[in-house]
């Protein structure tokens, strides 16, 4: 397992501060949400290998220990070339570790960015369906087969791995469970997203999908709403492979069939089918010609036709005129010919007979090579002479900014709107003068509405980004210290301006290149205005240190009573818009409660900031998008500066309704960052400034001090 890019700023703890007995950690390779992964030295054999160390936040959730348990003990079961080996799995410390074969080339999905050939993609197919052959036999279905979870010995050898959520289909019963989806959207069996029983052939459905983006370098369906996708999946026929590729589509075919019936059986099956189709391609071993398309077919065809007509044509003239000399020689004055050889000709009528059958062959062959060679030729003139009718839609695409300029890069044709496309996957590009450019391939199809694309302008004048927007929020101490609920008192008299927006990705990235920092992942969602993710505390700590030292300010992070205040924004119910949870999915950004059933069983992700609206106080965002860290320590009996965990607040895109209430908070290591974490600052008010504030109760203070004297009496 293999990823050489440091995600964020200590993202982890330094790779010298983890302690296993028996090994010597290296460096990070990579980061998921359940666990890390670490290049590390087996003393016992000094072999390299990839140790995999289970988040020590998720040892207390029984799902997460389960499944990193039960991901051991599945692969332990299974012994083949294409599956990735455990060696050894332990627990020191509180901290449950997988270790394994370190796989240095890389990951499937790095290969399909570059590009990678038909026949290599079938090589990549039968490896991988020979590895499910094997777990299917043992009774296990992977049920999450996707580019990131294949990754590449140094030798180019395919391995497949995470069995995290594998089940055994003979004795779990949550395998049968209606209802219970898991998986990767893109990837799913039409039975997974419907949440039915799985089997074998799930797995091959998802090999097809992976298949069909090898062979074209994008996925059949494409869609940004989990729902939709699923229902893709469900009753949506995927594209025709491109003719150049064509001689896996009916394999393709079978894999992708909606019915699990209609599909390969098992990936003996698969890889039988795919060993005859790249037999059948392969040239003799003493010709270097590809195999002929229909063209190249006809001209060797017509060839060889007019070869041997020209034999025919060839023998039956020299007989023609064979006999026409003979002729001659009869009617001609020639004393040296005898009788013997007059009497030994053929007689007249004979003779005229056979001529008469010549001249007819010759001209019936005639006709033939002429209807052949028209033929030929009416081929040459039709454009895509495998291809059968293909339907024309309309294709459209609405931009902001109006005038805005559309670019498909994959085809000829200059973009008009209601342009005539068939169905397909096309890359579309979106431009603007002052405008960030925005590069996107789309799948589309029959159902298709018109595509939407907002630009974002261009950040060249960086001073917006030293310059958040803020609210100011006026706060009384002495009633937030009289308070009986769980929140920690704010031990200030200050007032505070605390940021209207989540930190966005512009902003924090302003920072990392100035400082020369690796950028964070923002996991394939996009940045500019989407709130900054895979951050730690520790990252957003030297962000905000920058930030004052650039800016001549002081910010920080609010303490976690500051952070509720303001997100509560006078509401003294569960969530700042009330007590409704019907109504959340007005108001944020969460999964469960928020969304569709069906939706919110896929995975969900960010969006820009401010794309719902604000509490009373004119903060967007908090509640749902991303959680937020605070300054407070997760532990209050730890001094601040010993803390290795902090409180995160306000829920994110991936909690339930209920975790994003104004009374949820959990902690995370202060040294970790993940997906669904963020932060928003605050920036302390100048002393000076508060000196010469007008002191008198002011209608908003007032109304301050009666919010808190309900919300704690």
């Amino acid at each position: 397992m293999h990823n050489n890019t440091q995600k964020s700023v200590d993202a982890d703890p330094a790779a010298e501060e983890m302690q296993l007995p028996g090994y010597t950690i290296l460096r990070k390779l990579n980061a998921g949400g359940m666990a890390t992964v670490f290049l590390a030295t087996q003393l016992s054999l000094n072999r390299t290998v990839a140790l995999k160390i289970m988040k020590p936040e998720l040892d207390y959730d029984p799902e997460f220990h389960n499944r990193f348990q039960r991901e051991a003990e599945i692969v332990g079961q299974l012994s083949h070339p294409n599956i990735i080996p455990i060696y050894d799995i332990g627990r020191y410390n509180g901290m449950n570790y997988i270790s394994m074969e370190y796989l240095p080339a890389g990951s499937l999905d790095q290969k399909i960015k570059k590009g990678i050939s038909a026949n290599t993609a079938a090589s990549y197919v039968m490896a991988i369906a020979s590895a499910l052959a094997h777990a299917h036999t043992k009774g296990y279905v992977h049920r999450d087969i996707k580019p990131e979870n294949i990754l590449f010995r140094a030798d180019g050898s395919p391995v497949l791995t995470d069995f995290g959520i594998a089940r055994l289909v003979k004795s779990d019963s949550s395998m049968t469970q209606v209802g219970k989806v898991v998986g990767t959207p893109y990837y799913m069996s039409p039975e997974q997203a419907k949440g039915e029983a799985l089997d074998g052939r799930s797995d091959l459905y998802s090999l097809g999908i992976l298949f069909f983006e090898m062979l074209t370098g994008v996925r059949p369906f494409q869609n940004d709403d989990a729902l939709a996708l699923a229902l893709q999946h469900i009753g949506e026929q995927p594209p025709k492979l491109p003719l150049d590729v064509s001689i896996y589509q009916n394999a393709l075919d079978k894999l992708l069939a909606k019915k699990p019936a209609q599909r390969f059986q098992n990936g003996r099956e698969l890889i039988q089918e795919l060993k005859l189709v790249k037999n059948a391609s392969q040239p003799p071993v003493n010709q270097t010609q590809p195999l002929p398309n229909n063209t190249q077919l006809l001209k060797a065809i017509s060839f060889n036709f007019f070869n041997s007509i020209q034999a025919i044509l060839k023998k039956s003239f020299e007989q023609l005129r064979s006999f026409k000399t003979r002729d001659d020689q009869i009617n001609s004055p020639n004393p040296a010919l005898d009788a013997t050889q007059i009497f030994n000709l053929p007689d007249n009528s004979q003779e005229s007979r056979l001529w008469k059958s010549k001249y007819t062959m010759v001209t019936v062959l005639l006709v033939a090579c002429l209807i052949v060679y028209g033929i030929f030729l009416a081929n040459n003139e039709i454009k895509g002479n495998d291809s059968t009718t293909i339907k024309l839609m309309p294709f459209k695409v609405i931009t902001e900014p109006e005038f805005a300029k559309v670019r498909i890069l994959n085809i000829k044709e200059k973009y008009q709107p209601d342009m005539a496309l068939p169905q397909g996957n096309y890359q579309l590009e979106i431009s603007a003068p002052g405008y960030d450019t925005k590069t996107e391939w789309v799948h589309f199809s029959k159902s298709q509405t018109p595509l939407k694309y907002e630009l974002y302008p261009s950040v060249t004048d960086n001073s917006n980004l030293l310059s958040p927007e803020l609210i100011e929020i006026i706060v009384d101490a002495n009633t937030l210290e009289n308070n009986n609920s769980e929140t920690p008192y704010i031990n200030t008299n200050k007032n505070f301006y605390i940021g209207k927006y989540e930190v966005t990705f512009d902003e924090y990235d302003y920072f990392a290149k100035a400082n020369h920092l690796d950028l964070p992942d923002d996991n394939g969602w996009g940045r500019g205005k989407r709130p900054v993710i895979n951050v730690s505390w520790n990252d957003a700590q030297a962000y905000l240190i920058w930030l004052s030292k650039t800016t001549d300010k002081r910010f920080r992070l609010p303490t976690d009573a500051e952070w509720e205040f303001a997100a509560r924004g006078n509401s003294t119910e569960e969530f700042w818009w009330g007590s409704k949870t019907e109504d959340a999915g007005l108001f944020a950004n969460c999964r469960y409660g928020c969304k569709p059933w069906l939706s919110a069983l896929f995975a969900n992700k960010t969006k820009t900031i401010g794309a719902y609206p604000p509490n009373t106080f004119g903060l967007y965002d908090t509640a749902g998008n991303v959680a937020e860290w605070v300054a407070d320590c997760g532990d209050n009996s730890t001094e601040n500066l010993l803390c290795k965990e902090r409180v995160i607040r306000g829920g994110s895109f991936n909690d339930s309704v209920k975790n994003i209430s104004l009374n949820a908070k959990s902690v995370l290591a202060s040294s970790k960052g993940n997906t669904t974490t963020g932060f928003r600052i605050v920036q302390e008010i100048d002393i000076e400034t508060e000196r010469t504030r007008d002191s008198s109760s002011s209608p908003a203070r007032d109304r301050v001090q009666r919010f808190f004297r309900r919300l704690f009496r």
